[in-house]
């Protein structure tokens, strides 16, 4: 039984996933405090207007429009003795040190200095480390699971609990510890250090531990990729464009960093946002069943159309609710759940496009095809900051440490972004996910095709 198990190519080791997710879980934590936490910290503890922060953000989206292209390109010509992907997946520790760096900032330096400490940091960790990792992913995810879908799939379903767990000890723990320690510029460096000093150590452990399948031919045989076809992808590839709208507005949702405002100046006690990390944990159990329940609705863009009516009743519910903390905490339960396959099946989409870029006669481009969607994730995590500081300006909020309460314009704007802004996103979302669902019919229909082919292909060389 065990060497049956053993020669099992679809099974998935508990030992080999955690060291898998390891590097995804240290990167979530950096999600967790970058664009949660970055905002409320420049503001109240560093003095930067809450619109200043929003736009220095979403300006280091520029640096991104060029090193995203480049890092695909680089990323789909690279041939190392360690593989295609895998030498890239070092930026988890590129990521680590530059967010200490960014909340190390002194508040004894110029407003000027401030602010170019805030771009400088935040774009080095987005634009270039995690830009390299997020090129890498596909193509070192393929050849480390051998190019194996019920593999990937199972990663993505299962993976994302771990993941996602990670995320939500963060959630509830980094508040708590935020209110005892982070009271001064230097507590705030004193936490962020003792967090990341022990994330790096994690998060090497992918790179470490999962080498990639050599004998893996997932592009095309191994031949480079010009940067032209990258531009030809843009220009024949719809879907490329569809996912990349997606994932905008998702992360547009989950980075608009308003959950911190709106405890601390509506319901009054920001340590209280613990609780939604907890309140979160009633998600774990459909983790199990995600895949079970994409199967059902078809395809898992359409059980994102379905589950974005879900969002759409939570963040409703969180409206109306006020400053009631049961609403806003069903309010988030509802909103993660309906982005929740977004967060975890990236790589079966960027497959799809990968395949569909086969079929009117490109290159796969493992690593090119996640180009506009790494841009626009990062462009949405920053538009979400920014429209953020552009509504709270808008609303009156008055940033500083000495600032004992908000004009009620300033509540109002806090909780419109807090839940029609995802509201709004959700509908753009939805309108994607169908569109998108037609590639999903094609893909497996063209992909047994091709296989008969190659059979017949492969029996006429026989005879």
């Amino acid at each position: 039984m065990k060497t049956e198990k053993a020669k099992n190519p679809n099974r998935l080791g508990f030992g080999r996933l955690m060291a898998w997710k390891s590097s995804d879980v240290v990167a979530a934590w950096i999600q967790v405090i970058m664009l949660q936490y970055l905002s409320i910290y420049a503001s109240d503890t560093l003095g930067v207007a809450v619109g200043t922060v929003g736009t220095l953000l979403l300006a280091s989206k520029i640096v991104d429009a060029f090193t995203d292209i480049l890092a695909g390109w680089l990323v789909d010509n690279t041939k190392h003795k360690w593989g295609k992907g895998r030498p890239y997946e070092l930026g988890i520790v590129g990521m680590t040190i530059t967010t200490i760096l960014l909340f190390s900032c002194s508040t004894e330096w110029s407003y000027v200095i401030k602010c170019v400490w805030i771009f400088s940091m935040y774009t080095l960790c987005f634009s270039i480390f995690s830009t390299l990792r997020s090129a890498a992913l596909n193509p070192y995810t393929i050849r480390h699971f051998s190019n194996n879908k019920v593999l990937i799939t199972k990663v993505a379903s299962y993976g994302s609990i771990i993941t996602m767990a990670g995320s939500m000890t963060m959630s509830i723990a980094f508040p708590i510890f935020m209110a005892r320690i982070a009271t001064s510029s230097g507590g705030w460096t004193m936490l962020i250090a003792a967090i990341m000093i022990p994330a790096t150590l994690i998060g090497v452990l992918r790179f470490l531990v999962c080498k990639e399948d050599p004998s893996v031919d997932a592009d095309d045989k191994h031949k480079g990729v010009d940067i032209k076809e990258i531009f030809v992808m843009f220009a024949k590839n719809k879907y490329v464009w569809i996912y990349a709208i997606i994932m905008l507005s998702f992360n547009v949702i989950t980075n608009l960093a308003v959950g911190t405002y709106f405890f601390k100046w509506v319901i009054g006690n920001m340590a209280l946002m613990s609780i939604s990390g907890i309140v979160s944990i009633v998600i774990l159990p459909f983790m199990f069943v995600m895949p079970a329940v994409a199967r059902k609705c078809g395809s898992i863009s359409n059980m994102i159309f379905i589950l974005g009516f879900v969002g759409i009743i939570g963040y409703g519910i969180a409206y109306l609710g006020g400053a009631s903390v049961v609403t806003a905490m069903v309010g988030m339960v509802l909103g993660n759940l309906a982005t929740l396959p977004l967060s975890y099946y990236g790589v079966l989409f960027i497959m799809n496009i990968c395949t569909y870029n086969e079929m009117i006669g490109l290159p796969r481009m493992d690593a090119s095809s996640g180009i506009l969607a790494n841009f626009t994730s990062k462009l949405g995590a920053a538009l979400g900051a920014w429209v953020t500081g552009a509504i709270l300006s808008f609303g009156g909020y008055l940033s500083g440490t000495n600032v004992t309460a908000q004009p009620a314009s300033a509540i109002q704007a806090i909780r419109f972004d807090f839940a029609i802004m995802p509201i709004i996103c959700l509908v753009v979302i939805m309108v994607c996910a169908k569109m998108f669902s037609v590639l999903e019919k094609k893909v497996p229909a063209w992909e047994a095709e091709q296989k008969a082919k190659r059979e017949a292909e492969a029996a006429a060389s026989a005879e």
